[in-house]
């Protein structure tokens, strides 16, 4: 199997897993304050928060692929010179703007 394939089964699985832990702490923390006792959460749920959150960020390194290098030099390597310098050769200055203030000084 790829490992984009064990990717998205372990996102689905940490993906659950953080549902059910959610799940029972709601529950929990009803039954608690049903019975009016302090709130201390068991081990068990924070273990299985913590679990699947682990599991879902391995899915996601799994899923991601390959980083890109991010420097400028890299990125420039791969243009010529007429990509990198596409800029107009003049600019045009007159426009509306000057109709616009002239209508408003009236």
């Amino acid at each position: 199997m790829s490992t984009v394939l064990i990717g998205k089964i372990l996102g689905w699985i940490g993906f659950i897993t953080l549902i059910h832990s959610t799940y029972s702490t709601y529950e929990h923390l009803s039954y608690l304050k049903a019975v009016e006792k302090a709130n201390d959460m068991p081990i068990e749920i924070t273990v299985e928060c913590l679990f699947s959150v682990i599991i879902f960020a391995i899915s996601v390194i799994l899923v991601a692929g390959p980083l890109k290098p991010i420097l400028m030099k890299s990125e420039m390597v791969k243009k010529s010179i007429d990509k990198v310098d596409t800029r107009p050769s003049f600019n045009t200055f007159n426009h509306r703007g000057r109709i616009i203030k002239s209508s408003l000084d009236i």
